[in-house]
């Protein structure tokens, strides 16, 4: 028994090329071209998945920006918030507590000091800022007005921090 593919004898005179079918090389014609327009289809997908991928990611990063802000603003609005807080807090805290108790040492301090203070029912001299020795609250009130108490604590002495006092 011999081991030869079958139509090629030791002494026949077909080469393997005039073995083939012509149908076989039509259908094989046939799968190269499908094969080809396969391949033209998963290229023309692979782009397009790209593309997608290209405006989703454009979407995401507009998306981001935007939340982004968003935050930005709501932190924003929170430290005002905060701020508030602190302020309402403080003055809780002013309106529990004797103001004779928390003003007076400070009112020594400038004395000390040689600092210029005012008291409530004085004259105020052009340009002059005043600062509550109760709660810190400062004042820029008119030239040649008369000093009323603070508008936050009601306490009545205040340090000069610029120009000049006068007594009525």
């Amino acid at each position: 028994m011999s081991k030869e593919p079958k139509g090629t004898g030791k002494g026949g005179g077909k080469g393997p090329a005039q073995d083939l079918n012509p149908d076989l090389m039509l259908e094989d014609e046939e799968l190269t071209a499908g094969i080809r327009q396969d391949l033209e289809k998963l290229v023309e997908g692979e782009l397009a998945v790209e593309e997608l991928s290209a405006n989703r990611t454009a979407f995401l990063k507009a998306w981001l920006k935007d939340d982004l802000h968003r935050a930005a603003d709501y932190l924003r609005g929170l430290g005002g918030e905060l701020q508030t807080l602190e302020e309402r807090t403080g003055d809780w805290l002013l309106d529990a507590a004797d103001p004779t108790e928390t003003a007076w040492p400070n009112l020594m301090r400038c004395i000390k000091r040689g600092q210029p203070w005012a008291l409530a029912g004085e004259t105020v001299g052009e340009g002059v800022e005043l600062q509550c020795l109760g709660c810190g609250y400062r004042a820029l009130p008119p030239a040649n007005s008369q000093i009323t108490p603070c508008h936050r604590c009601g306490y009545g002495c205040f340090r000069q921090i610029t120009g000049g006092l006068s007594d009525p």
